[in-house]
């Protein structure tokens, strides 16, 4: 990605890197059940979430930082993770042996796996290049269309006939993990927000100011913050009693995303998409829209922390523990697969103009489903409440 003369070679680069993140995503949430007490998951993967937190708060700002020094400097700025990646290959290597299930991958569903990515990426590219790069019902809309219906139809019907399929969707028979994957989705949407449209917007409105990249890399800083707080105590504190407590702190997660979503669409009445007259205040240094950005992304830090440390907790609270890999891959696909789905939609409401803040109102409209479904489906039984309570 350092050395890409194009955007295209930066593209390749940033798909190897995406398989990277989706082999340690999955990897922490199928090796925590194995080894931690089912009664302590949910604080556990708070401090998963707190090491998440570290990396978005400090990443950004080092490269940020390099960057705007200007010169070669600014040419090699990303070789600044490269430390960090190699140290976390070391601890890889030396804490995680591979030396007991050298036969794990046999039987598994490649095939299923390529129509699901080939299925998904056609649909994101025919509904965010349409209208741009080719007319709505051209002939590459109409071809993309009917590639990405036939993949994800001809992957669903594998699924349900495979024993060992890429997406399980089987087990969205578990009624906890479906509800857990529509949160976990809404709440990636959220991210997708924060992290790329609300860089998106901060790159379009402040193009010219010197502290451009200063904004870019503290963007989603106030986050990374809340996240590491809560994710220090969250998970243990809800963990003690997770049947009376969880319910309320997952509903709470979804008006926070729709509270986030709102406050980054008033970004609407501070700038606009060319560049307009910005209100500066604080002795003219910050722009209003900064500042909305630090507040919204401050309250939707709960909503990550949330998503991130009790969500999973609260579907594997059922879930036998050999179909734990299995879910973990379904409910991983909602993290990721949100966000994708979410900026293939987000791409055709701004396919109708250059208001970025449109995408925040598609988050907002996203949280709010999210809502109902946290409101209908996060719920435990009696009796597992009267056995918390008894605690």
């Amino acid at each position: 990605m350092i050395l890409a003369p194009s955007w295209p070679f930066y593209a390749a680069g940033q798909l190897i890197q995406s398989i990277g993140g989706g082999f340690y995503i999955s990897a922490a949430y199928v090796l925590m059940p194995l080894d931690v007490d089912r009664s302590e998951l949910a604080k556990f993967f708070g401090y998963i979430a707190v090491a998440n937190a570290l990396g978005s708060i400090f990443g950004p700002l080092v490269v940020s930082f390099v960057y705007a020094m200007g010169g070669i400097m600014s040419k090699i700025d990303l070789i600044m993770n490269l430390p960090f990646i190699a140290a976390g290959l070391l601890l890889v290597i030396k804490g995680c042996p591979n030396n007991k299930n050298k036969d794990a991958a046999k039987g598994y569903d490649f095939l299923g796996l390529i129509l699901t990515v080939v299925g998904i990426a056609s649909l994101v590219f025919c509904l965010n290049l349409s209208g741009k790069m080719f007319a709505w019902g051209s002939a590459p809309c109409l071809i993309l269309a009917a590639v990405a219906i036939a993949s994800i139809v001809t992957m669903i019907r594998r699924s349900l006939t495979i024993a060992k399929p890429a997406v399980p969707i089987k087990m969205f028979k578990n009624k906890r993990l479906t509800y857990s994957f529509i949160c976990a989705a809404v709440a990636s949407a959220y991210s997708t927000c924060s992290g790329s449209y609300c860089a998106m917007w901060i790159r379009t409105n402040f193009q010219g100011l010197p502290a451009s990249t200063f904004f870019t890399g503290t963007g989603t800083m106030a986050q990374g913050i809340v996240i590491f707080i809560l994710g220090l105590f969250l998970g243990g504190y809800v963990g003690k009693k997770f049947a009376v407590r969880f319910r309320v702190f997952g509903i709470l997660s979804m008006v926070t995303s729709m509270t986030a979503c709102g406050i980054l669409y008033c970004l609407k009445f501070t700038g606009t998409a060319a560049g307009g007259d910005l209100m500066l205040i604080v002795n003219g240094t910050i722009p209003v829209g900064m500042l909305l950005i630090y507040l919204a992304t401050a309250i939707g830090g709960f909503t990550s922390a949330v998503a991130q440390s009790l969500y999973s907790a609260y579907w594997q609270s059922t879930m036998p523990k050999e179909d734990i890999a299995t879910g973990s891959a379904l409910y991983n696909f909602g993290n990721t697969g949100g966000s994708v789905i979410f900026s293939a939609v987000v791409g055709v409401v701004l396919g109708t103009s250059g208001d970025f803040s449109r995408a925040f109102l598609t988050g907002f409209i996203f949280a709010c489903l999210g809502l109902v479904a946290a409101i209908v489906g996060f719920k435990f039984t009696p009796e597992e409440v009267e056995k918390a309570k008894a605690q």
